[in-house]
């Protein structure tokens, strides 16, 4: 079966969050900037859900609706099959989403004043997690490589304390788009045991895979790393489902499991609206084929922005592994902040995600998002090149 990732969707009309945004900005032609900042993709989610989600539709109630083997069972299937990771289904607890959840788990394993440490550059929103419930956030920064990044552990290891409870990772880590190896995870896996650390691991991205670094998750690693990790995962990412809210946290620990579960329960958001279940069951069933399709159209949109950042000057485009979004480096600019996401604004007509939002390694960054119709992505190339090559 085929799919059209090149078919150009007009978001505009569905309150799409980031063409919204853009919206209210305007170039130096008065037209709004072609968002790639959010993480969301341009493309039609596979046909299963969208059939799964019609059937629901005609059927016509809408009342209240249990998980009854949805979702659970297709992916402890799906995660043996693409992962080779074997979980068992008691070890899945459900919630509407992931940022709900990491606030619950922080909240029920932490007290107020406690360390988490956290990667930088990482995700923003961990550092706001952290500091809305009262938390000391340790951000260890990532060592800069030749368009990659690197651990340093024992840097790491120097930053903990008596007061450290829990590490966040991000696998893949966004926003720099690194896979993490086995052996670095078992390093990171060793240093949370010798310090009785938990560790939560965000693993939204796992599916998305574009390099040769495979995705391995840490609890699938030993029983041992097991039993001290939170994995977080989701359709979302995976099949562009991010307004169906549905995430599922994998704990095998029992005590930790009973201990979220209810903080989860205590916040009404552990159960998934039934939309989310029906489209979020479908995907992990039948959504295989789309994937392998997406994954290779990802691949080739990722070797067009590489060939055509590659010819500008003050530009450099950071190794991707994992996920669709790229980490580009405009440091030789010596433009500011400000003065960088105003001029792709203003005369790129493009709408960037700020590398400050990914924390204080992220100056003179932008994460631009390349899940999107071929032809807009060349448009935006040309764009940049236009540009930034004065």
């Amino acid at each position: 079966m085929s799919y059209d990732f090149d078919r150009i969707i007009d978001r505009r009309t569905r309150n799409s969050t980031k063409w919204l945004a853009a919206e209210n900005q305007a170039t130096s032609a008065g037209q709004p900037p072609l968002p790639l900042s959010i993480a969301d993709m341009d493309f039609s989610s596979p046909p299963a859900v969208a059939h799964a989600l019609q059937d629901l539709v005609t059927h016509g109630v809408f009342g209240y609706t249990e998980y009854a083997g949805m979702v659970i069972d297709p992916l402890c299937d799906w995660l043996a099959a693409r992962h080779r990771w074997q979980i068992k289904p008691e070890w899945v607890v459900p919630c509407c989403s992931v940022e709900s959840a990491m606030d619950a788990v922080i909240h029920t394993l932490t007290e107020p004043q406690d360390d988490i440490v956290i990667l930088s550059p990482g995700f923003g929103a961990f550092a706001q997690v952290i500091e809305q419930t009262g938390r000391n956030i340790i951000e260890v920064a990532l060592d800069e490589g030749e368009r990659n990044y690197t651990l340093d552990f024992r840097r790491l290891e120097s930053r903990l304390s008596a007061k450290t409870r829990l590490m966040i990772l991000c696998n893949p880590h966004n926003p720099i788009g690194k896979v993490w190896r086995a052996d670095e995870l078992t390093a990171i896996g060793e240093i949370c045991q010798r310090h009785n650390l938990l560790l939560l691991s965000d693993d939204v991205h796992q599916d998305l895979i574009l390099g040769d670094v495979p995705y391995t998750p840490l609890a699938g690693l030993n029983d041992q790393f097991a039993d001290l990790a939170v994995t977080f995962t989701s359709p979302e990412k995976t099949f562009n489902l991010a307004g169906l809210q549905i995430a599922n946290l994998i704990i095998s620990n029992a005590s930790i499991r009973e201990k979220i579960a209810h903080a989860l329960r205590q916040r009404m958001v552990h159960k998934p609206n039934m939309f989310a279940l029906y489209g979020g069951d479908a995907a992990y069933r039948y959504g295989a084929q789309w994937l392998d399709a997406l994954i290779n159209y990802l691949k080739m949109n990722y070797i067009l922005l590489q060939q055509g950042v590659d010819s500008i000057a003050d530009v450099e485009l950071f190794e991707n592994q994992g996920s669709y979004l790229a980490w580009l480096d405009f440091r030789k600019s010596g433009l500011s902040q400000p003065e960088l996401a105003r001029r792709l604004r203003h005369e790129a007509g493009l709408l960037l995600e700020s590398g400050l939002h990914f924390g204080s390694q992220g100056a003179g960054f932008m994460r631009l998002n390349f899940a999107l119709p071929r032809a807009q992505l060349a448009v935006a190339i040309r764009n940049l090149q236009r540009c930034f090559a004065r």
